[in-house]
């Protein structure tokens, strides 16, 4: 009743034709979720975001001087807050440190080391 020589799934030209219908697919796929992605995570690619900024809110000369030192004062007072926030880390371990027996200080830097603290998520942090 069957013949062996139909097209079946090993034909040749069958699977030529779904490796291609797959390519395509993948290729659009790529294409069009890169689109979009590239469209809702960039206002404009040729911009940086203080001259989007600007450029949405139309400041004049003067605007775009005092809105830049405020970025920068900004980013300084983050920075001071991040060195900051390295010191107090560091002013907290040795307070832990002076009260261990030296059996405890020896696990405590391991278990610190490891990041095996919870909510830790980098031994640098």
């Amino acid at each position: 009743m069957f013949r062996r020589n139909e097209a079946g799934w090993s034909n040749p030209k069958v699977l030529t034709i779904f490796v291609l219908i797959f390519v395509c697919g993948i290729a659009f796929g790529a294409a069009g979720t890169r689109a979009f992605f590239h469209t809702r995570t960039t206002p404009q690619a040729s911009t940086t975001k203080f001259e989007y900024l600007s450029e949405q809110l139309q400041l004049s000369a003067d605007q775009k001087q005092v809105v830049m030192q405020v970025l920068d004062d900004y980013a300084k007072y983050y920075e001071n807050l991040e060195e900051d926030r390295e010191n107090v880390a560091e002013h907290g371990k040795r307070q832990i440190l002076k009260v261990l027996r030296p059996d405890q200080q020896k696990r405590f830097l391991q278990i610190f080391h490891s990041s095996s603290l919870p909510g830790r998520h980098s031994p640098n942090e």
